[in-house]
């Protein structure tokens, strides 16, 4: 369905991801009138699930979840979709210094690395004491730690070097930051990465929640049951081309026709928000703000096969490397049929790869899948791509990464209203930021926030 040209409104959401659609569904149930302006043919955003023939699915953008991520365990009960325990049993993969090295451990979420004692003792106090700097930064104003200045003006890689000695503590440590971010350590700054440790309530609980659970039919689930609830109030192929508030109302301008509110929340990225047109212009301190917030790097495959053929030799998919298809993981449902293996090509390796072709990436993808859990994997029933740089509406994954010095530089410029215009999107969030929950949490922030201007 498409914008009529003539369409008024309490509440105008752009965007049909999780923090928008959460925004309206939260606004609908308080009785006001929404319409979601939705630039794909699905809603999502970056949660992308496609239906594998014959059974199953893959999920191309964000699809893990854990305990501690409570807002999107509320929706997801609330809407009808279940959840299943990621498959972990099993012997892991560790490619380090040119060595495959397999191991198994009891504990999923355990670091117990097969590196050399010495590299793993500095790896964990290392974290440990990263883990006690982000109890130091609020995640609610970051740049109001005692030593923002110092820690935003500096790199993770930085930070890495002057504080690591080992090579499997920086390698391991290299290996988390781009597998979290999609970016390397030398884009993030080190009071970012302790703002994302904060945001999760510390590292025991961001260990506790990675890789847990996996929703029943794939992550867009969720957002295809909100979308069916609100109905026609979703506009699809309906992309947001300017945001106008010079007059008493907001106006938005859409390729079919204007949608007229007296509230508008953008729930997009912060790089995709920023090729909208304002009237009047933006602030600059909120338009900097988006030039400094680009999105990760990554490419994500999926092989599809009769069954999960690695399951029976002991092993649980799950591969770090040091070489360019950094890490994989056993995606199938919960009972292994189809089986499922996913790769990801991020950060560095991701922006090398953009402008290979798809053939190329899956001849690479397959090759790492057959070296690692044997000939079974030569031939795969389906093959799936997502390369989510060359995406039109996203321009990148996994979130929107804030350059070094533009925390302490702008502050709360990402999320303070602009007149009658709100702001949400996971990049927006104080808790769990770069997550899906974090998505659902500031669509309900901008929600309460548009309701108390509403009523007022």
């Amino acid at each position: 369905m498409v914008a009529s040209s003539s369409k008024s409104v309490d509440v105008v959401v752009v965007g049909g991801g999780y923090s928008g659609l959460s925004a309206a569904w939260t606004l609908s149930k308080l009785g006001h009138s929404v319409i979601v302006l939705e630039a794909r043919d699905r809603v999502g955003g970056r949660a992308w699930t496609e239906k594998v023939p014959g059974g199953g699915w893959v999920d191309n953008g964000g699809q893990w979840i854990g305990p501690g991520q409570t807002r999107i365990l509320e929706l997801a009960e609330e809407v009808g979709v279940g959840t299943f325990p990621t498959f972990q049993d099993g012997r892991h993969i560790l490619v380090f210094g040119g060595e495959r090295l397999v191991y198994a451990t009891d504990d999923p979420t355990s670091l117990d690395l097969p590196v050399p004692e010495a590299d793993l003792q500095e790896l964990l106090q290392a974290l440990a004491h990263i883990d006690a700097l982000s109890e130091t930064v609020p995640s609610h104003a970051p740049w109001e730690a005692a030593r923002a200045v110092e820690w935003d003006t500096q790199t993770a890689a930085t930070w890495m070097k002057e504080n690591l000695k080992t090579d499997g503590a920086k390698f391991a440590l290299h290996a988390a930051i781009v597998a979290y971010f999609s970016v390397e350590p030398s884009d993030v700054s080190f009071l970012h990465l302790l703002f994302y440790i904060s945001a999760a309530g510390g590292l025991k609980e961001l260990e506790a929640s990675s890789l847990i659970w996996r929703f029943e039919q794939g992550a867009q689930e969720i957002p295809n049951r909100l979308a069916q609830r609100l109905g026609d109030r979703v506009r699809y192929n309906c992309p947001a081309r300017k945001i106008d508030q010079s007059g008493n109302t907001v106006v938005v301008h859409t390729d079919v026709g204007t949608i007229e509110g007296r509230q508008v929340i953008v729930a997009v990225s912060p790089q995709l928000a920023s090729r909208l047109q304002y009237e009047p212009d933006l602030p600059a301190s909120r338009d900097q703000y988006m030039q400094r917030m680009p999105l990760g790097s990554v490419i994500k495959c999926h092989a599809v096969y009769p069954h999960a053929f690695w399951r029976d030799h002991n092993f649980n998919g799950q591969l770090v490397s040091e070489d360019e298809v950094n890490s994989t993981f056993d995606n199938s449902p919960e009972n292994g049929i189809p089986g499922i293996l996913v790769g990801f090509l991020e950060g560095d390796v991701a922006r090398r790869w953009h402008e290979r072709s798809q053939e190329e990436v899956r001849e690479k993808m397959l090759a790492t899948f057959v070296e690692h859990f044997g000939d079974e994997a030569t031939e795969p029933l389906h093959f799936y791509y997502a390369n989510w740089g060359a995406e039109p509406w996203s321009r990148g994954c996994y979130a929107g990464i804030p350059t070094p010095g533009t925390w302490i530089g702008y502050r709360d410029a990402l999320r303070k209203p602009i007149g009658r215009i709100h702001w949400a999107g996971t990049e927006t969030s104080t808790e769990w930021a770069q997550y899906m929950e974090g998505a659902v949490r500031s669509g309900q922030r901008a929600a309460a926030e548009v309701h108390a201007a509403l009523t007022n």
